[in-house]
Parts: C-alpha cells; sequence; structure tokens
C-alpha cells in the first residue's frame, strides 16, 4: 500500500516532523516523499500548521542570571579576546585614522588655494571730481598688485599714468609701474615687495608716454590714498 492511502498518513506525518519516525520506516516515508505527491502535500500542510505553533511553544528567553551561569560553568571568560587584540577595535581605528587623514590632506590642498585666492584691498586712491576712484588690492603673497577703477580711464597717446610708492619713512617716492589705464595688473618689482604698509601711500601721476624721464613725478599728481594693511 501506498503511503499516500495510508489511514495513518497524517500520524505519519506528524511522527515524522517530531522526529519520533526513524530506522526503516523514515527512510521509506522519505522515498514517499519523492514518490507520492499526496504524501509531500500532507506534510507540507502540517509544516504549516505545526512548525509555527511548537515552535512557539518550546521558545524561552533565558534570564540574565542563567546566561552568567552557563558563562561561569563553561569557563567561557577565557575565550574572550582583548579589545586591544579584536578585529573590530582595529577596524574601527583604522577607519578613524583614515577618515582623519583625508581630511587633513583636503583642509591642506582646499585652505591654502581658498587664503591664495582673493587679493586684499590695501588703499582707496581718489583725486580730482572728474577722476575715477581706483581701488589698489595686492595679492596675498604680497607680490602682485592689482588697480581697478569705478569707471574706465585711459590715458591719452602722448601721455602715461605712473603708479607711485610714498614710503612711511618719507624718502624719495618710488616708481612701480607706468601705466596706459587706470585698470591694470602687475608684478612689483623685486625690491619694492613687503614696502606696501602701513604709513605709506600709493599715488597716480600724469607722465609724458613711456613715464617719468627723470625717476620723479613731473605732471600733476590726480590719484593718493594711504595703504592700509
Amino acid at each position: 500500500m501506498k503511503i499516500e492511502n495510508h489511514p495513518r498518513l497524517d500520524a505519519l506525518c506528524g511522527e515524522y516532523l517530531l522526529g519520533t519516525l526513524r530506522g526503516a520506516a523514515r527512510r521509506r516515508f522519505e522515498r514517499a516523499l519523492r514518490e507520492e505527491p499526496l504524501t509531500s502535500l500532507r506534510l507540507r500542510y502540517w509544516e504549516r500548521i505545526f512548525v509555527p505553533r511548537y515552535s512557539q511553544m518550546i521558545e524561552m528567553q533565558p534570564s540574565a542570571a542563567g546566561w552568567k551561569r552557563l558563562e561561569r560553568d563553561l569557563d567561557l571568560a577565557r575565550y574572550r579576546i582583548p579589545w586591544h587584540r579584536r578585529a573590530a577595535f582595529w577596524r574601527g581605528w583604522a577607519a578613524a585614522a583614515t577618515a582623519a587623514l583625508v581630511l587633513g590632506v583636503v583642509l591642506q590642498i582646499s585652505l591654502p588655494a581658498y587664503k591664495t585666492s582673493e587679493p586684499v584691498a590695501v588703499a582707496q586712491l581718489t583725486g580730482q571730481a572728474d577722476v575715477s576712484r581706483v581701488t589698489a588690492l595686492l595679492s596675498p603673497d604680497g607680490r602682485t598688485l592689482e588697480l581697478r577703477a569705478a569707471r574706465a580711464v585711459v590715458a591719452g597717446p602722448a601721455q602715461s599714468y605712473e603708479l607711485w610708492l610714498l614710503p612711511a619713512e618719507g624718502t624719495a617716492p618710488v616708481s612701480l609701474a607706468v601705466l596706459g589705464s587706470l585698470d591694470a595688473r602687475f608684478a612689483l618689482p623685486p625690491a619694492q615687495v613687503g614696502r606696501l604698509r602701513s604709513g605709506a601711500k600709493l599715488a597716480v601721476s600724469v607722465e609724458p608716454a613711456g613715464g617719468s624721464p627723470t625717476g620723479k613725478p613731473t605732471g600733476p599728481v590726480i590719484l593718493i590714498g594711504p595703504i592700509d594693511t
């Protein structure tokens, strides 16, 4: 007789699930599961009903005291890895160190670039009403000077503008640049780098084309302003 036609099919399914069906009887039942569709379907039916309920009946959460007693009786403390030898600790430490290194590199790259990207205004040059106001800006490294005029002012064909440094010490004016326009950007003469500081002044004079022939201002000074750094 096939097991799927056996009157005790449900009982056999229950014994199989409980593990009390053993030996040749269990092997025969397992063969029927492979060869007899009704036997397999019936077992799945009882699995859906019986197994979850049975699991809930036998499920029990050990108490904290029970865990401690097991730990003591089995001497589990000797298997604990010291904190400094745990892989998780070193993985966390490595991740934190890597993050700090990356942040440091980013700051080293980004902050200097940010600091050197914009020149700083050091003087406001003003003069006659019909001459534009000019802002002088110095690069953070102190080597490049930029003039920004409020409106465009261009020298005539036979003229040049010349920018002068009036040193804080009161010594003779020093030429910084000969300009065709009051909008300009140029490198300072190496000898004058570091001399644009508080107490000194910047001035613009009108000179013959190519600049002053004497090395001193010869034409009218149309703009002047103190340096404030």
